[in-house]
């Protein structure tokens, strides 16, 4: 498959997480990439029903799929055989004569008009989430060049939906809920065109206390390095000129949206802290305009729990299972020290994993490997 309509999906889907509608957009457009005949989200939450989305199916397939989601239902088993974050055939989980003779096929799947599915489920910290897209019976089953293209655009479509929930969250603040906003776990900023802070919540600021790659001050929020410093600020520059242009086309929006995450590097050696950059899009009840705040600036700490995605390293750069696992580890704060002690090997031979790492990576350094993964591979 074209490598352009991969990118062409992945800008066009970051470009949808900004509109109301975007869910279904983003499944049309994943519907598109591979040939499906129709499209289903499906989220899953403890303690709450399962809910559903679809895309060239009916509404009420999709409640029943969401129905049969849940404990002891007759798509629960199925669900819970999808490998994490891996894009892989239906028919890879059970063979085609065993799924005809399921309740889920018979009273879920065959009524939706479907049979052979290209699936991918990927675990929050509160909820999990599976993305189908699907054929009917008579029609081909996917190719491994389709989940391949699959497998390349899902982490973008997580992504893109981690930043519609922290849009909805920046909206907060034009409500008059900076109570909600301090109420939540992550760090929060919201800052004017020039970056300087107009809102930090309590965990931003502790955030801020603790760690000497955040600088908070009136002046605007900066990195303790300086090129970070101005990719940052360029981050929110961008994201002001979205809403200062919102007829611009999907390119500029969609370019903006896809450099959202960055990471600030510690310059005591910490971990660094993960942020991700979104445009404030809400507007006041009253008068219509937006308020002062152009971005919102969402920052996970490095002693907030982080999985690193290693099978998904191991797909996009060709490492082995030992060479994710150095890498993962670096991510997450492990030094080349302290797992060869762990691992009980050398020190040298931890070097020559690296070395690996890095050639196949295409970074030079620790900290660009670092980066790197936390940056397109670690888990909300």
């Amino acid at each position: 498959m074209q490598a352009e309509a991969v990118f062409g999906a992945v800008e066009r889907i970051y470009d949808a997480a900004a509109r109301p509608e975007g869910w279904a957009d983003s499944l049309g457009i994943l519907r598109g990439l591979v040939g499906a005949d129709h499209a289903v989200l499906l989220t899953r939450e403890a303690g709450r029903p399962a809910a559903g989305l679809g895309v060239g199916v009916d509404g009420g397939a999709v409640r029943r799929l969401a129905e049969a989601a849940g404990d002891g239902g007759a798509a629960a088993d199925w669900l819970q055989s999808i490998p994490a974050r891996r894009a892989v055939a239906s028919s890879s989980l059970i063979a085609d004569a065993d799924f005809l003779r399921t309740e889920m096929y018979n009273e879920v799947v065959r009524p939706m008009n479907g049979f052979r599915a290209g699936v991918y489920a990927w675990q929050g910290r509160l909820s999990s989430r599976m993305v189908a897209v699907c054929r009917p019976r008579q029609m081909r089953d996917f190719e491994p060049a389709e989940l391949t293209a699959l497998q390349l655009v899902m982490p973008h479509f997580a992504a893109a939906e981690r930043l519609r929930r922290r849009l909805a969250a920046s909206e907060l603040l034009v409500a008059g809920s900076q109570a909600a906003l301090d109420a939540l776990e992550s760090g929060v900023i919201l800052v004017d065109r020039e970056c300087r802070p107009l809102f930090v919540n309590r965990r931003a600021e502790e955030i801020g206390r603790q760690h000497r790659g955040l600088r908070l001050s009136s002046a605007g929020v900066a990195a303790a390095l300086p090129a970070e410093t101005g990719l940052l600020r360029q981050m929110v520059a961008a994201m002001a000129a979205i809403l200062a242009r919102p007829a611009e086309g999907a390119l500029a929006r969609g370019a903006a949206a896809a450099s959202t995450r960055l990471c600030l590097s510690d310059p005591q050696g910490r971990a660094p802290l993960v942020l991700t950059v979104a445009p404030v899009t809400a507007v006041d009840p009253v008068d219509g305009r937006c308020g002062p705040a152009r971005a919102a600036i969402f920052i996970a700490a490095p002693d907030e729990a982080r999985s690193v995605d290693g099978r998904a390293l191991m797909t996009a750069f060709g490492l082995t299972a030992r060479e994710a696992e150095v890498a993962s580890r670096l991510a997450s704060g492990a030094t080349i020290g302290s797992l060869a002690a762990e691992w009980g090997v050398s020190v040298n031979t931890l070097r020559g994993y690296l070395k690996a790492v890095f050639g196949k990576t295409g970074t030079c350094r620790q900290a660009d490997l670092v980066r790197l993964v936390m940056q397109g591979f670690a888990a909300a």
